[in-house]
């Protein structure tokens, strides 16, 4: 029977030798020093030997454990070899279902039912290209936090490659929060035992929030007077007027439908929507806005009715089904010489304008779609001041219309 000191002593010699233990287990030692637990056993009259692993990573205890298993296996009248190969060949296959990216798919059709098509689209095209490339394959609760970091490094090296207007960090820490929701999700499954992105959650900084502005006089000018020579698509050109015109957002001009516009009650209006239909939600917040349309807003929507009244979208996207790219409208400002203005800086333009001209502050943050502190009250308050509002945009439309001289 072997000991510790006994198997610390044994030298290799010229040719493989083993010393037994018992009951089949024996120590190997080869000519060049290495040393491996094996266990010789009979099945169905033939002698059989397996590989129990090397000393001494497995120690002797460990080794008559792995030799009792294997006994055991080998009373039912099944070879434990054939049973581990079995089992490994097994855990094999269970490890590849539980890659990051195979986990990360199950997490978006069961725990993103709910979530907008355009946040799921995001959330899919953010993996795809940042995160899959590094983790897709590895199995998930082998992620570390090293894998995080590097993914996180490799986002911001990427945006700040191709020249875009962020440095990257938003992306970063987006991909980090990503992938801590797929792997919180696995946890929870019993497929992974901790959250490595909770490692990494200060080593980017996020920056500093840069806030909607109002236009410049020159600004204001260049903006009029190129978007209406715009050589761009027209609707994209339109989708930039009715931005200054109405002051909505991006957001809520590019999911805009025709089922929101009424041409004969000359209104643009976006309806609260129900979660339990799975509709889709056009408002920043969940609620009806009602727009009235000026003049200017009427004729661009009959333009673009003739342009694209056989689509969903009036904004729609010109060479696919579905809505405008959320970047074309910043696109579009940079391309006419306007780089360092955002969509969003025309609502802050419309803001301080009309506050300075003296209209009512209450016109101005409900046409702005500003949040109703009471919530009862936001629901019924789209329709308040309604022909107060209209004469509102009118003049705000004429009042953009005069940049241009």
């Amino acid at each position: 029977m072997l000991n510790d000191a006994k198997l610390r002593s044994l030298k290799p010699k010229e040719k493989v030798y083993r010393e037994t233990d018992f009951d089949g287990l024996c120590l190997e030692v080869k000519p060049t020093g290495k040393k491996f637990w094996r266990y010789r056993f009979r099945l169905h009259g033939k002698q059989l030997m397996m590989t129990l692993g090397a000393y001494p990573a497995i120690g002797l205890a460990e080794a008559r454990k792995k030799r009792d298993e294997a006994k055991a296996v080998l009373d039912t009248g099944v070879s434990p070899v054939q049973d581990r190969a079995i089992k490994t060949k097994e855990a094999a296959e269970k490890d590849k279902a539980n890659s990051f990216k195979d986990v990360a798919q199950e997490y978006i059709e069961k725990r993103l039912v709910n979530r907008s098509p355009e946040y799921v689209r995001h959330f899919k095209d953010s993996l795809e290209r940042d995160v899959y490339p590094k983790i897709g394959k590895k199995n998930i609760r082998d992620v570390t936090s090293a894998d995080i970091l590097n993914i996180m490094d490799s986002t911001i090296k990427r945006i700040r490659e191709r020249n875009m207007q962020h440095s990257g960090e938003v992306s970063a820490i987006q991909n980090r929060t990503f992938i801590g929701a797929v792997i919180r999700y696995a946890i929870a499954t019993l497929r992974a035992e901790y959250d490595p992105t909770y490692a990494v959650r200060d080593v980017v900084d996020r920056p500093e929030v840069e806030h909607a502005r109002p236009l410049e006089k020159k600004e204001r000018q260049i903006l009029i007077t190129k978007l209406n020579s715009y050589k761009g698509t027209t609707t994209v050109k339109n989708a930039g007027l009715s931005l200054m015109y109405t002051m909505l957002r991006t957001v809520e001009i590019r999911r805009m439908t025709w089922d929101h516009i009424d041409f004969d009650d000359r209104v643009i209006k976006f309806n609260r929507v129900s979660r339990h239909n799975q509709e889709k939600r056009v408002m920043k917040k969940n609620r009806t806005h009602i727009v009235p349309m000026s003049e200017q807003v009427f004729n661009i929507l009959k333009e673009q009715h003739k342009i694209n009244g056989n689509r969903e979208y009036v904004f729609a996207a010109i060479y696919k089904e579905g809505m405008l790219n959320k970047t074309t409208l910043n696109r579009m400002l940079d391309f006419i010489g306007l780089r360092d203005v955002t969509a969003h800086d025309f609502r802050a333009t419309a803001s301080t304008l009309l506050n300075e001209k003296g209209y009512d502050k209450d016109w101005i943050e409900l046409q702005l779609a500003h949040t109703e502190e009471n919530k009862t009250r936001a629901s019924y308050n789209h329709a308040r001041w309604l022909q107060d509002r209209r004469k509102m945009l009118q003049d705000w439309a004429d009042i953009v219309d005069s940049w241009k001289n």
